[in-house]
């Protein structure tokens, strides 16, 4: 847990948390499709790009929030009708505490109001067929959307302080919802309902069952386990193997992650379950029976957990052949979180086969010359564990008419292990600490918007414990974060 936090206190919103905050504000029934003018987060750097280091404002990019502030504004006040469905009132002192309320995610002061109720006597002089006070509502919600009280969540407490009532509220909102508080959440934190760890538990519980916590930690295990990456798979000549897969994958992925999360089920059931879902193209690739066309929940008796499901396969996989490598590499970073280091500068081409040689053997070749125990004690026995499935996640008995080869060994945190295939290697990981540490790291990065470091090592070992207990579910784990000091206290900065 070597993570290099800045532990800002103001935190920008991700272009997806100003898309639902924006369309949640202005009551629309579909996103503005404003958030895919804005300039995405630097990929590649951290796990989430609601980390602090990814999530910036420049010279390059304010002109989109101004643009887009404009535009989503005009929508909203186009004609009166179109204002009042989204504010209810022509006062204009209610329309300004109320937006505002929302817009800064805490009360406006007095001398914001009296600032916007000019910005708003200005506007209102502005030529247009609206009335004035909706010319006037048009500048105030464009101002509005581009404050850093809008774009920014803020934690000004100093170091160990615990967040604002308003903080909390804003925190919790957009980490379990991905967008702004709603009045509700906000009435809340004014009545100091969000000030105890039961309190903000209790919230979050009732938070979790929303719909839209689905969607948020969808979001997150999108980001985690690369599902945006299956829409980039290609393939050369691949028998059983069309582009309409990619489509199938994703839905399959996210119905996967889904049904883990709604169904109250942990990470020994992200690694183990026999439950996956798939559409007609995924269920021949499963000799699986699926009616219609539709993706629907199978049971994969002879696999174990995600891993071992086709998009994972076919994502990590060169044409028909596994990607010995590339599958060890991604259970090594995302479900053990090893540090691996990283690659050789120039990496050499994967070989063709020679005769009778398997796909293990050949990367055995390829990797033992490297001169770091990173191939042969972490990446490649991992990898190796699911020689037996092909390039697009088929089962298959033999390589290159040759028998295959999945046991191996590796040196977990609590001790080495050997195992002789994917199942028996995501049993092993699914009843030692290691994945269930590693998931609660992540999710504590996800939630607190940072990286995490090692003096942190007991909330995550905390966190890991909930979720390795009987029946630890993730929403278990999340509960328990929600809870903690390191999510209700700012961390970091002065005394």
């Amino acid at each position: 847990m070597s993570g290099t936090p800045l532990y800002s206190r103001f935190l920008r919103l991700t272009n997806g948390q100003w898309e639902n905050s924006v369309r949640d504000l202005l009551k629309l029934s579909q996103p503005t499709g404003q958030a895919e003018q804005l300039l995405p987060a630097v990929a590649g750097t951290t796990d989430f790009d609601n980390n602090e280091r990814v999530v910036v404002v420049n010279n390059a990019n304010w002109t989109d929030f101004q643009s887009a502030a404009e535009a989503v504004a005009a929508k909203a006040t186009a004609t009166d009708q179109a204002l009042q469905a989204v504010v209810g009132t022509t006062d204009v002192a209610t329309f300004i505490k109320s937006f505002g309320r929302r817009a800064f995610r805490r009360d406006l002061t007095s001398p914001e109001i009296g600032t916007y109720t000019a910005l708003h006597q200005a506007g209102s002089a502005f030529s247009g067929s609206q009335s004035a006070f909706t010319k006037g509502a048009a500048l105030v919600i464009t101002t509005m959307l581009q404050s850093p009280f809008f774009l920014y969540r803020t934690e000004l407490g100093d170091n160990g302080a615990p967040l604002s009532s308003y903080e909390m509220a804003a925190k919790l909102s957009l980490w379990l919802w991905n967008t702004a508080p709603s009045d509700a959440l906000l009435d809340a934190a004014s009545q100091g309902a969000l000030d105890s760890a039961d309190q903000v538990e209790a919230k979050a519980k009732e938070m979790l069952d929303a719909p839209a916590a689905t969607n948020a930690v969808r979001e997150m295990h999108s980001q985690l386990y690369k599902i945006p990456l299956l829409d980039t798979i290609t393939k050369d000549n691949v028998k059983g193997y069309s582009d309409g897969l990619k489509a199938e994958f994703t839905s399959a992925a996210n119905s996967f992650f889904d049904f883990i999360y709604t169904k109250n089920l942990g990470v020994k059931d992200i690694l183990t379950t026999d439950v996956g879902f798939a559409g007609p193209l995924m269920a021949a690739l499963y000799g699986a029976k699926v009616n219609g066309s539709g993706i629907q929940q199978v049971t994969l008796a002879d696999r174990a957990g995600w891993y071992a499901q086709a998009p994972f396969l076919t994502q990590w996989a060169i044409n028909d052949a596994p990607d010995s490598i590339h599958r060890g590499v991604r259970i090594n970073l995302d479900s053990l979180c090893l540090e691996l280091g990283p690659p050789a500068m120039v990496l050499p081409s994967v070989p063709a086969l020679e005769p009778n040689q398997t796909n293990r053997q050949r990367y055995e070749a390829l990797t033992n010359g490297c001169g770091k125990p990173c191939h042969t004690v972490f990446i490649n026995p991992i990898g190796f564990a699911f020689e037996d499935y092909d390039g697009i996640g088929q089962l298959r008995s033999t390589d290159n008419g040759q028998p295959i080869d999945t046991t191996g060994s590796y040196p977990f945190a609590d001790g080495s292990h050997t195992f002789n295939d994917s199942r028996e290697l995501m049993q092993v990981i699914a009843n030692g600490p290691q994945a269930h540490q590693c998931w609660s790291k992540k999710l504590a990065s996800y939630a607190l918007e940072r990286d995490i470091v090692d003096a942190e090592r007991p909330t995550v070992e905390s966190l890991g414990a909930v979720s390795q207990a009987s029946g630890g579910s993730l929403k278990q784990v999340m509960l328990a974060l929600a809870k903690s000091p390191a999510f209700r206290t700012h961390v970091g900065g002065a005394q």
